[in-house]
C-alpha cells in the first residue's frame, strides 16, 4: 500500500501565483515605509502613475496567467478523475472534450489505454468463463471414467457366466428336447442375450473414447440408444416411436460421440415431458435429404419460450432448478454436431412441445446399405465345414473351458484345454495344434504376452490364434489386433458363431485344411 505524502500539497494554480502574490505583498511595505519616512513622499508622489501601472500590470498578468493555467490543469484534473474511476475497475469512461495538442494527444492515449483495458477485460472474463467450462467437462469425463472402469471390471465377471448361459442353453437346444423344455430354454438363452446387451451399452456408454470418425449408420445408433433407454423411458410413463427411413446413407462420425448427443436431448426430453403430463410421446426420425442425414427428435411436452429458445445452446444456461442441471448438456451437443460439420435446431412452441433438428453430411464416397442385407450377404458366403482337428482352448474360467470342448467336439474336434498362458506353452512345446482360442484377459499372462511368446518360440502358428473377450476391448488391444490381422470374439457368443470363427482360420491357415 502506497505511503500518504506528509509535505503541503500545493496546486499548479498556486505555484504559478505565488511570485505575483509576492510581489503584490510589497506594495503594504512601501505604503508603510512613506508614512514612516517622509522623505520618501516627495520620490512616491513623482513615481506615483508608475507605481499604479505596475500594480496594475501585476494584478492583469496575474489574472491572465491564472486562466490560461487554469484551462491547462482542467485536462490533468480529468486524467486524475478517469484514472480513480480505472481503479475502481470501471474502463467505460473517456476523455470527450480536449484540444488539438499534446495535451490532447495525452488524453487521446489514455482513451486508448482504456479501451485496450475494457477489451483486456472482456476477454479475461471470457477466458474465465471457458476455464470454468473446461473444469466442468474435465469432472464430468473424470466421473465417467471412474464409471467406465468399475463397469469394465462388472462386465469382465458378468460376461463370462453369461457366455456359459448361453452356451449351455444352445447346446440343449440341439440336442433337440421336447417343445416345453424347448421354449424354456429359449427363454434363458434371450434373457441372458439381453443382460449381455444391457452390460455392453453400460461399456459403450461410459468409457471415455478416443475421438475415431469412421462410417456409420445413424438407424444403429439411434437403435442403440432407444434400447439403451428403454427402461427410463417406460417407468416415466413415456412411449418411445422410431420412424427409421428403411435404407439411409453412411455417414462419417464419432458413433460414441452421437451416442452422447441422443442421450442428452432424450434425457431432456424425458425430464420434460414426465413433469407436463402423465403419458408422453418422444418420436425419433430419420431421413435423407439434399446431401445431408436428417434426425429429428419431437416430444410432447411443455415446449421452450421465445426467450430460452435463443439461449439454449449457451453454455452454463439452463432451465432445471439448482442441482438438476449444469447447462453444459446442450452446449456440448452443439460442439460435437458441428465438429462433425452438421447443424442442429430448435423447433418449439410453448405448450405443443419441441423437436431438436440434426443434420450431418452424407459420406459422398459410399453408397446406401441396407444392414441386414448386408448380413445375411456375409452369411451366405461362409464356408462349408471341416472337422477332425485338434484345437487348443486357453482360458481361465473352467466352465468356459468345458463350453468351448462341448461345441467343438460336437462337430468332430478333438479340444484340449489350458488353464493358464504358461500351462498352454507347455502343450505347445509337445505338439502343434490347428486352432488356438486364448482369452484376453487371464491371471499371470494375459493373451497379448502369451502371443508374443508364440512369436519368439513357434511363430509358424500365429496365423492360428483366435483371441476372446468377456470386457470391453480397450484401444491398446485393438491396435495389437489390428497390427496383427487378429479377430477377437466377445463373450457372449452364439455357439455358432464360435463354430464359424473357427472354421475361418482353418481354411485360411496354412497347413490345417
Amino acid at each position: 500500500m502506497p505511503t500518504k505524502r506528509r509535505s503541503l500539497r500545493l496546486s499548479v494554480e498556486a505555484k504559478v501565483l505565488i511570485p505575483f502574490l509576492l510581489l503584490l505583498g510589497l506594495l503594504p511595505g512601501l505604503a508603510v515605509a512613506i508614512v514612516l519616512d517622509p522623505s520618501l513622499r516627495p520620490l512616491f508622489d513623482r513615481y506615483r502613475p508608475l507605481i499604479f501601472v505596475t500594480v496594475a500590470g501585476v494584478v492583469v498578468s496575474a489574472t491572465v496567467v491564472w486562466f490560461f493555467v487554469r484551462r491547462l490543469t482542467r485536462l490533468l484534473r480529468q486524467l486524475r478523475a478517469m484514472a480513480e474511476t480505472v481503479g475502481r475497475g470501471d474502463f467505460s469512461r473517456r476523455i470527450e472534450d480536449y484540444s488539438d495538442d499534446e495535451c490532447g494527444d495525452l488524453a487521446e492515449a489514455f482513451n486508448w489505454m482504456t479501451a485496450d483495458l475494457q477489451r483486456s477485460r472482456l476477454g479475461l472474463e471470457k477466458a474465465v468463463e471457458s476455464l470454468a467450462d473446461t473444469r466442468e467437462r474435465l469432472v464430468q469425463s473424470e466421473k465417467l471414467s471412474s464409471v467406465g472402469q468399475f463397469v469394465a471390471g462388472v462386465a469382465h465377471e458378468l460376461n463370462n457366466p453369461l457366455a456359459m448361459v448361453t452356451g449351455f442353453s444352445e447346446l440343449l437346444v440341439e440336442m433337440k428336447p421336447d417343445e416345453k423344455f424347448r421354449s424354456h430354454l429359449e427363454i434363458i438363452g434371450k434373457s441372458a442375450q439381453r443382460c449381455h446387451k444391457i452390460v455392453k451399452n453400460l461399456l459403450s456408454f461410459s468409457r471415455i473414447h478416443r475421438p475415431e470418425r469412421k462410417m456409420t449408420l445413424i438407424n444403429n445408433t439411434v437403435d442403440e440408444v432407444v434400447e439403451f433407454m428403454a427402461y427410463d423411458m417406460k417407468t416415466s410413463n413415456i412411449d418411445v416411436v422410431t420412424d427409421l427411413q428403411t435404407v439411409l446413407p453412411p455417414i462419417i462420425a464419432d458413433q460414441h460421440q452421437l451416442q452422447q448427443v441422443f442421450v442428452n436431448i432424450l434425457g431432456n426430453a424425458r425430464q420434460a415431458v414426465e413433469g407436463f403430463r402423465p403419458d408422453g410421446r418422444i418420436i425419433l426420425r430419420t431421413r435423407a435429404k439434399d446431401g445431408f442425414v436428417r434426425v429429428e427428435i419431437q416430444d410432447n411436452g411443455p415446449g421452450i419460450t421465445p426467450e430460452n429458445k435463443r439461449r439454449i445452446f449457451d453454455p452454463f444456461f439452463t432451465t432445471k432448478p439448482v442441482g438438476k442441471g449444469t447447462g453444459l448438456g446442450l452446449s456440448l451437443v452443439c460442439d460435437i454436431i458441428r465438429e462433425h460439420s452438421g447443424t442442429i435446431d430448435l423447433a418449439s412452441e410453448v405448450g405443443l412441445g419441441a423437436t431438436f433438428i440434426i443434420e450431418l453430411p452424407i459420406c459422398a464416397e459410399s453408397a446406401p446399405v441396407a444392414p441386414a442385407v448386408a448380413r445375411a450377404r456375409n452369411r451366405r458366403l461362409r464356408p462349408a465345414g471341416t472337422s477332425g482337428k485338434v484345437i487348443l482352448v486357453i482360458d481361465d474360467e473352467e466352465w468356459l473351458l468345458t463350453l468351448a470342448r462341448e461345441i467343438l467336439g460336437a462337430i468332430g474336434h478333438t479340444v484340449e484345454l489350458a488353464a493358464e498362458g504358461e500351462a498352454a506353452l507347455a502343450a505347445l512345446q509337445k505338439k502343434d495344434y490347428d486352432v488356438i482360442v486364448c482369452d484376453w484377459k487371464m491371471p499371470r499372462m494375459n493373451g497379448v504376452q502369451f502371443y508374443e511368446r508364440l512369436v519368439e518360440t513357434k511363430p509358424h502358428l500365429t496365423e492360428r490364434v483366435l483371441f476372446m473377450s468377456g470386457e470391453f476391448i480397450d484401444a491398446s488391444f485393438q491396435e495389437f489386433l489390428a497390427r496383427n490381422e487378429k479377430a477377437c470374439l466377445p463373450k457372449p457368443f452364439p455357439i455358432e458363431e464360435f463354430r464359424d470363427a473357427v472354421e475361418k482360420i482353418l481354411m485360411t491357415s496354412p497347413g490345417t485344411s
